[in-house]
């Protein structure tokens, strides 16, 4: 599992501005994302990680027989990544318990990916070998190279080789520095190689969620690379700072950990959940296994989920795709009889967008809620007001407004709803008495909570009416409620019963005059 997840399910930062339009994923293959359509991870570096020579990268560049032939290609993208030196170092982010990254071990990074018979050598033998098997000689796939990360709190680094003094990564300048001089030395080695089936496109964001501290980072590194005529990639965690910011960092391509096959939940809502985060924000999707897929029924389930929603949610031929196998369980898939054939099969399948849904997984009840809200009447923008819920200075993504702002698709741990303790209670003052007949809820459903509530009406915000009794039963994500006509000037809210802690979450609160 990616190091960040389990903190991020439930902590992530999502914020600012939704895109403008409909909801769309990445596309893949455009000019915009370097032509890359499927680009699958591979750890390359330490000790510990899969030799990647020409052989082992032979089932991913192609789709092999169960002979090991070459029979058509598969992934088009190549991503080189390491996280962590052999001593534990890390690259990406910054704890204090935790051994840091030295000049030395940059270099290291700079180095390992051009290793004599591993790495980017075994990946153009593998090429060039598939290309004289399938007749296109002169065939080339896409790489895209790690960036470590110059973490803020380290302020004696190095210095690094050819330069002559420490750099503070507290200070902006010192941290470009560290970076350009990472860049170049990573150019350097590729110019020298002239490799003839490999086509460098860009370099990696490294640090899986992106604080509003590495803004600046992020996009004077985006510009620096634009301008020698490289991409930028990022594949944030599910929770993750920044996903709906991207662009403005200047990222070329973004694609979505939904994180599923690693969580402890074990229906497929985190599915739903993804396409809907990843349309919203126009980013693409990772899709996640190892080989544990090959032993555990838990994880076989999921990874035909991510498969079978690929199809249902459209990210099988619409969106960007990344691949997250583990390190060497595409090989395992190609070699092992049986189940481990079926699995690859069926990813060859999912890469060439002939897959069809499994049937093993049921996601009927999961489907993406269209809804037109252009008649709700509780939007903040139509006039309407929030009265209630906790406001803190320190958690602007936690605005009592997030329950009016019409925005049902983007909110993270904690980001994109509003909260109070319950028992407890908000009420939306309507722009003027109306006709109301119907609301509709969007309950935080990130996890298995259930929850309980009543809705209550009022002309005056002293004499209420019911319109809603749900205090009984359990009840989570989006709720539909229909009720006589009446009418209101004030609909109030009571939050009764949350089965996870002592504060009820709302993600939308909306009213209108049908029921529809």
């Amino acid at each position: 599992m990616r190091l960040a997840v389990l903190v991020g399910i439930i902590l992530g930062l999502v914020c600012s501005a939704q895109n403008e339009g409909p909801p769309t994923y990445l596309r893949p293959g455009t000019p915009e994302v370097g032509g890359v359509k499927h680009l699958c991870l591979i750890y390359h570096g330490s000790k510990r990680r899969v030799p990647w020579t020409k052989q082992a990268l032979m089932p991913y560049v192609a789709y092999v027989d169960e002979t090991g032939a070459p029979r058509d290609w598969l992934f088009d993208t190549f991503l080189f990544i390491e996280f962590a030196t052999d001593a534990g170092a890390w690259l990406h982010a910054y704890r204090k318990d935790r051994v840091q990254a030295t000049a030395g071990d940059w270099d290291w990074l700079a180095n390992c990916w051009f290793r004599q018979d591993t790495g980017l050598s075994g990946l153009e033998g593998a090429v060039a070998e598939v290309g004289q098997a399938l007749g296109a000689p002169k065939r080339r796939v896409n790489v895209v190279i790690t960036l470590p990360i110059p973490l803020s709190p380290i302020k004696a680094f190095g210095p690094l080789p050819g330069q002559d003094r420490k750099l503070d990564f507290s200070r902006e300048p010192d941290r470009q520095r560290a970076l350009a001089w990472y860049i170049d030395r990573v150019l350097v080695r590729w110019r020298g190689r002239e490799y003839s089936h490999l086509n460098l496109v860009g370099f990696y964001w490294l640090a899986e969620s992106i604080s509003r501290a590495d803004h600046a980072i992020v996009e004077w590194t985006a510009k620096h690379l634009h301008e020698q005529g490289y991409k930028l990639y990022w594949i944030p965690y599910f929770g993750a700072q920044g996903v709906r910011t991207w662009r403005e960092r200047g990222i070329n391509a973004t694609m979505l950990q939904p994180n599923h096959f690693f969580t402890q939940e074990r229906d497929e809502r985190r599915l739903l959940l993804a396409a809907k985060k990843a349309r919203t924000a126009g980013t693409g999707i990772e899709i996640e296994f190892d080989a544990r897929a090959l032993t555990s029924e838990d994880h076989l389930r999921r990874f035909w989920g991510y498969l079978d929603a690929g199809v249902k949610y459209g990210w099988m031929k619409e969106a960007l795709l990344g691949y997250y196998e583990g390190g060497n369980a595409v090989k395992k898939f190609a070699e092992t009889p049986g189940r481990g054939r079926e699995l690859y099969e069926a990813l060859y399948r999912f890469v060439k967008g002939t897959y069809q849904s499994s049937g093993k997984v049921d996601l009927s009840a999961l489907e993406l809620i269209s809804r037109d809200n252009s008649a709700d009447l509780a939007l903040a923008s139509k006039g309407a007001k929030i009265h209630g819920c906790v406001r803190r200075d320190d958690q602007p993504d936690l605005a009592p407004e997030k329950i009016i702002d019409g925005d049902i698709d983007f909110y993270g741990g904690m980001s994109g709803f509003g909260y109070f303790a319950w028992p407890g209670s908000f009420t939306v003052e309507l722009p003027r008495p109306s006709v109301v007949a119907r609301t509709q809820t969007m309950l935080w459903d990130l996890d298995g909570r259930r929850f309980r509530y009543r809705i209550e009406t009022s002309l005056d915000n002293r004499h209420w009416e019911l319109a809603v009794d749900k205090s009984a039963g359990e009840w989570w994500g989006w709720q539909v409620d229909r009720f006589t006509p009446r009418r209101a000037k004030y609909v109030r809210f009571t939050g009764l019963h949350n089965s996870v802690n002592a504060l009820f979450q709302v993600v939308e609160f909306e009213v209108y005059a049908e029921r529809e």
